[in-house]
């Protein structure tokens, strides 16, 4: 950004120059003296001239010609001088004998009384500085109350509208009722309905808050006011309190209008929480709002929107009837609404045909619309970096583990025996699950160390509503699926489970003292997994004696337990099938989740471990072949679009001139 040229550097510059210039540019400039070798000078009559200033003892002179003068104990060459003393009458005698012109200046007590005030006045002109800087020049300095608000109309309308969010169905329905009441307003006054004040949009960070906030500035039509929350605040106590009052006025100005406040819960906190105590600035910027709208007039016409993901430390009289009476949950997106959101962000992208939308929306549970977005994106550069013009289905693999995981860690190679080992631990993950179809499917595994993990099994699980005790049990045993495998390989245990351990005792815990899965089905304890928030986790206690606890503990043991022998059981009857995705992992590294499911089935169908292990690789090599098949015919395609385009705007060649025939020739 081009930054503004300040004139005030100009001035500052010559002052220096100024004074620079005179300090030690100045021909003959007198040299300073004590006033032992001036009393001498003057006794020897050497002394042409002085002038002497009364009010600070000030004498300069200049001798009758160049002479060789002690100072510092060095002599020097001295025409001009100076010397600082008290005046008194005998010096005045002293000098009207041997001095030849003797005068005396009174500087004007003006300059004075400028060099007593420049402090001050310089202080005041640095402070007018800034805070002219601070509210971004001389014509803001007095728009202090006036509201930051960015006002979008019939000029600079917003293009964004209902139909470019995907998902999300009951919330925008909620939505298009308030752009219905702005634009038929009648028709809810007829029969006496009022519209709400204040919908207030309620979700986790990246859910489509601000874009839904966008689609209805886009639907309505009407003049709609959005600001930050945080923009009220400011150094200066009551200056939020008066933007928010300028901001309804302007609202109020063009009723109807949609004012539109974005992270609401900045200011408005509930009051008198937190052991620090209040902020008063915020205190009084939310007081001027619940003010602004509680007292809206019925024919008003203006709603307010706001946006937060943290309405549990709103203020309560911010979500009574009548200021944000309504509130709008905007939650993450279900797989079908993953899989519509996807649609939008890739339908500008070259993608594979095999890329399998659906499939990518199940391998994304628990993914907003801001974190596909982020995928498909960074699909697109991962392509891109490989000079690919199509994007696969491996470049949505690795932009996905690189978001969940973290980059791939080239650097770290493991060795022979570590790589066998990371082989048979994550095939034993994987055949458990492939084992117990109710989980889902498998989207890859892999022993390339990424991240933290020297290679994981991603899963697609089902996403469904309820899971039932034998759910969890089944994923405890997919948990222990690593640590059973390695140790049937190696005969002993390893650091590389203890992540997993961790896992499946969290979730007997839950099970245990959240959802009464242990003995009593009738009973929640309360785990410790809730998070501290406002002192309200500090000081906990426990609700049950040193016996329960015991008792809840054999009950957590048990079901660990139990799932561990399960999972021997189960790896045990399956080995066949382990030991062929884990040899294929060492040739290839990477297995994708569908050839893991058919080499389980092959296995169980009796099939040798060598032939499965090769229909693998050679599974495995297929689709690297397609893959760069697909990109080469979309390089192609490429080029003749290049070329048709070069043809289209290049000018158009003149055909040579005809050579005329003469009459006459031939025979």
């Amino acid at each position: 950004m081009r930054r503004s040229f300040n004139p005030w550097l100009i001035v500052m510059l010559i002052i220096l120059g100024i004074f620079v210039f005179n300090q030690f540019s100045a021909p003959g400039a007198p040299r300073e003296i004590n006033f032992t070798t001036f009393t001498q000078l003057v006794d020897e009559g050497r002394v042409a001239r002085v002038t002497i200033e009364r009010n600070n003892g000030i004498i300069e002179g200049e001798l009758r010609m160049e002479s060789q003068v002690v100072i510092d104990g060095e002599p020097q060459t001295v025409r001009n001088f100076r010397v600082v003393t008290i005046v008194s009458d005998s010096l005045m005698q002293r000098l009207e004998e041997h001095v030849g012109e003797v005068s005396i200046r009174n500087p004007p007590q003006w300059i004075g009384l400028l060099i007593s005030f420049l402090p001050f006045v310089l202080l005041i002109a640095i402070f007018w500085f800034f805070f002219m800087r601070a509210q971004g020049g001389p014509n803001q300095v007095m728009q202090f109350g006036q509201s930051k608000a960015k006002t979008f109309g019939r000029e600079n309308k917003v293009d964004t509208t209902f139909s470019d969010v995907a998902g999300h169905a009951e919330a925008k329905q909620e939505l298009k009722e308030v752009v219905d009441f702005l634009k038929h307003p009648q028709k809810y006054l007829r029969i006496g309905a009022e519209i709400p004040k204040g919908v207030l949009l309620v979700g986790p960070p990246g859910t489509g808050k601000t874009l839904l906030a966008r689609a209805v500035s886009g639907e309505a039509g009407v003049p709609f006011l959005t600001v930050s929350a945080s923009e009220f605040m400011e150094m200066f106590v009551g200056v939020g309190a008066s933007r928010v009052r300028n901001l309804f006025e302007e609202a109020r100005k063009a009723s109807p209008a949609i004012i539109f406040i974005d992270e609401l819960d900045s200011i408005g906190r509930r009051r008198g929480a937190g052991i620090g105590g209040g902020h008063d600035e915020r205190e009084q910027t939310l007081n001027q709002i619940l003010s602004e709208m509680d007292g809206f007039e019925k024919d008003t016409s203006v709603i307010i929107i706001a946006a937060t993901n943290r309405p549990d430390i709103l203020d309560p009289a911010l979500l009574r009837p009548g200021r944000f009476d309504r509130q709008v949950t905007i939650g993450l997106p279900t797989m079908r609404e993953r899989e519509d959101i996807l649609k939008v962000h890739v339908r500008n992208k070259p993608i594979d045909d095999e890329v399998d939308l659906r499939r990518l929306a199940e391998s994304t549970p628990m993914f907003s619309g801001a974190d596909l977005e982020n995928l498909t994106n960074e699909a697109a550069l991962i392509a891109a970096r490989s000079n690919k013009h199509v994007i696969a289905w491996n470049d949505f693999n690795e932009a996905l583990d690189r978001i969940t995981l973290g980059l791939r860690r080239g650097s770290l190679v493991p060795t022979e025996q570590e790589r066998k080992l990371l082989a048979y631990h994550e095939a034993g993950h994987a055949v458990a699950y492939a084992a117990q179809p109710e989980l889902g499917e498998i989207r890859k595994v892999t022993i390339s160390p990424r991240g933290s993990a020297g290679g994981f099994m991603a899963p697609l699980s089902k996403e469904e509503l309820f899971f039932n005790e034998s759910r969890f049990r089944a994923q405890l045993v997919v948990a222990y699926g690593g640590r059973v495998s390695e140790k049937r390989v190696t005969g002993t245990i390893s650091s590389g489970a203890s992540n997993d351990l961790k896992q499946a005792t969290e979730m007997a815990k839950q099970m245990v003292l959240d959802m009464g899965m242990g003995g009593e089905e009738y009973v929640a304890w309360g785990s410790d997994s809730g998070p501290v928030f406002l002192g309200g986790e500090i000081s906990r206690r426990k609700d049950f004696s040193e016996e329960t606890a015991r008792q809840l503990e054999e009950q957590v043991m048990v079901i660990l337990k139990d799932a561990y022998e399960r999972t021997e059981q189960l790896i045990g009857a399956h080995w066949p099938a382990v030991e062929a995705v884990a040899r294929a992992l060492l040739r290839v590294e990477t297995v994708d989740g569908k050839l893991v499911a058919e080499a389980y089935k092959r296995a169980e169908a009796g099939e040798d471990c060598d032939e499965i292990v090769d229909w693998i690789v050679n599974a495995v090599e297929e689709q690297e072949r397609r893959i760069q098949d697909a990109n080469e015919r979309q390089k192609a395609k490429a080029e003749e679009r290049a070329r048709e385009e070069a043809a289209r705007s290049a000018p158009p060649t003149k055909p040579p001139p005809s050579r005329p025939v003469t009459e006459g020739s031939g025979s």
